[in-house]
């Protein structure tokens, strides 16, 4: 007996496009997922101006024309807060001749004075960019519920992930030398 349907001759090269087709779509959908996991909008970081500790003017459009932005939510009687911040220090240290600023906001909160904020930058020693959010207005545009957290700012002024809770030094560099386009070391 004759079987009713013939089996399907493959068209060469057809399976293997039908399979590469595929295969790109699988990829593209898991970067998507490892976008939305990591925190990752690319919307639009709404721009500020402060001043910082230093006297310096930071201006977000301004900065973020030629730097990728690190920019960091704090106070400083936050335990999760106090014990991320040698990190920060320490990829700044790895970092600080790349096209990066970080930039540490400390939004008032409690008990938290200005002058706590200035003592406890002093006992660490910490030097990269930091300033006060007066009003907590930026926080506010920032719309979060909880410290510390840290948003990563391409140079087009787009926030590409996000993070809450305690930072590594490493995924600091990570996540930096992802926005400046260099291989992580």
């Amino acid at each position: 007996m004759e079987p009713l349907l013939a089996p399907l001759s493959p068209i060469p090269g057809a399976l293997s496009r039908f399979k590469r087709r595929h295969l790109a779509v699988a990829i593209a959908l898991m970067g998507i997922m490892l976008l939305v996991a990591c925190g990752g909008s690319r919307e639009v970081a709404r721009d500020f101006e402060v001043v910082e500790y230093d006297g310096d003017t930071f201006r977000l459009s301004e900065v973020s024309m030629g730097h990728a932005v690190v920019l960091n939510f704090w106070y400083p009687s936050c335990p999760p807060c106090r014990e991320e911040m040698p990190a920060i220090e320490a990829a700044w240290q790895e970092l600080k001749d790349e096209p990066v600023r970080i930039l540490g906001l400390y939004v008032p909160q409690g008990f938290d004075s200005e002058q706590d904020a200035r003592d406890f930058i002093g006992e660490l020693g910490l030097t990269f960019d930091l300033a006060t959010d007066r009003l907590a207005r930026i926080a506010e545009a920032y719309d979060f519920q909880a410290f510390p957290k840290t948003y990563y700012i391409d140079m087009d002024q787009n926030i590409v992930a996000t993070s809450l809770g305690i930072l590594e030094t490493e995924e600091i560099v990570q996540q930096v030398r992802a926005l400046i386009g260099e291989p992580a070391s």
